[in-house]
C-alpha cells in the first residue's frame, strides 16, 4: 500500500514537472516597452515595432499558430527579427519558413542572421536567404534602408553575423576573442550609411557588444542570442548566456549606454540546453514616442 502511494506521488510529481517545463518552454509571453526620444520624427510618434528572435527551428503550435497569433495581437507597424531563425543542432527549414510566412502576413519583416545560421551548410543557407527575400523579407546584411511615414524617415540598419564572425581570427585560433577594433570599424561604416541627423535603428544578433553599438551612435538597437540567461532565478538576469558566461548582465530587457538604448529579447527556442526555467519564450513590442527621454 505504501509503495503504491509513493509510486502515485512520484508519477504525479513527474506529470507536474512535465507540465511546468512545457509551460516554461512553449507558452509565449509578450513584453511591452515604451521608448521615448526627441530625435524620433514626430510622424513616428506611436509607431510600434515587434521584436522576434531565436526561433531555433522550433514550433509554437501547428503551423506556428501560437507565435503568429501572439505577434498579430501586438499590432505592429513592422517586425524585426534578430537571428537564429534556424538551429544548427536540429535544423528545420520548414519551421523557419512557416514562421516567416505568417509574420509577413502581419507586417513587413526585417531580418538579420545569427550564429546558428552561420553553422548551417553555406550553400543551403544562401539559398534560404534568397528564398526569404523572394517571400518579401528584408534581409539586412550590413546594409540600411529607410522607412517612410508621411514626410518623415527613420533609418533601419542590420549587422550581419558574417561580419561579426569575420572579426574573429578562426584560422589561427578558433577560440580567439573578437577584434573589437574591426567590429567598431564595421559598425561605424554601417552607421555612416545614414546621415548623423537620421534616427537610426540597429538590428544585431549579439547583445554583449552594446559598448560598440553606442560608440557608433545608433539611437535604438535590437538583439537576441542570450536566451534570457536560460534559467532565471530571483535577483538574476539568468544563469548563463553565450558570449557573456555566468550571470550575464545583458540577457533581457532595455539597457542604455550613452545615447543608445538596446532592447534584448529572451527569444523563443532552445538549442544545446533543451529547457528554459522561469524564462518563458518572449515576443517584445516597443512603442516609439516623440519627446524627451
Amino acid at each position: 500500500m505504501r509503495t503504491s502511494v509513493m509510486m502515485s506521488a512520484a508519477i504525479a510529481l513527474l506529470l507536474c514537472l512535465i507540465l511546468f517545463l512545457h509551460w516554461n518552454n512553449k507558452s509565449i509571453v509578450t513584453t511591452e516597452y515604451v521608448y521615448e526620444s526627441d530625435r524620433l520624427p514626430k510622424a513616428f510618434d506611436g509607431y510600434r515595432i515587434t521584436h522576434v528572435s531565436d526561433l531555433q527551428s522550433e514550433y509554437f503550435g501547428k503551423n506556428q499558430r501560437n507565435l503568429i497569433e501572439k505577434t498579430a495581437k501586438t499590432n505592429p507597424d513592422i517586425i524585426v527579427y534578430t537571428g537564429d531563425l534556424l538551429d544548427r543542432n536540429h535544423t528545420d527549414f520548414d519551421a523557419a519558413r512557416t514562421a516567416m510566412e505568417g509574420l509577413l502576413d502581419i507586417a513587413p519583416v526585417y531580418y538579420v542572421n545569427g550564429n546558428h545560421e552561420m553553422a548551417v551548410e553555406e550553400t543551403a543557407m544562401n539559398a534560404f536567404y534568397e528564398e526569404l527575400e523572394a517571400m518579401g523579407v528584408s534581409v539586412l546584411f550590413d546594409r540600411s534602408l529607410r522607412i517612410t511615414k508621411d514626410d518623415a524617415e527613420i533609418c533601419l540598419m542590420g549587422l550581419s553575423e558574417h561580419t561579426v564572425f569575420g572579426c574573429k581570427d578562426f584560422i589561427r585560433d578558433n577560440s580567439a576573442p573578437l577584434d573589437m577594433n574591426m567590429l567598431q570599424a564595421a559598425l561605424d561604416g554601417l552607421r555612416s550609411q545614414g546621415a548623423k541627423s537620421d534616427f537610426s535603428i540597429l538590428l544585431a544578433h549579439e547583445p554583449q557588444y552594446l559598448d560598440a553599438y553606442a560608440a557608433a551612435g545608433f539611437d535604438l538597437a535590437f538583439a537576441g542570442h542570450a536566451h534570457g540567461g536560460q534559467i532565471r532565478l530571483p535577483f538574476t538576469d539568468g544563469l548563463y548566456a553565450p558570449g557573456q558566461g555566468v550571470l550575464p548582465k545583458l540577457a533581457s530587457g532595455m539597457h542604455g549606454k550613452e545615447e543608445t538604448t538596446l532592447v534584448i529579447s529572451r527569444g523563443l527556442g532552445n538549442s544545446t540546453f533543451p529547457f528554459r526555467v522561469f524564462n518563458r519564450p518572449e515576443i517584445i513590442t516597443v512603442k516609439l514616442l516623440h519627446g524627451n527621454n
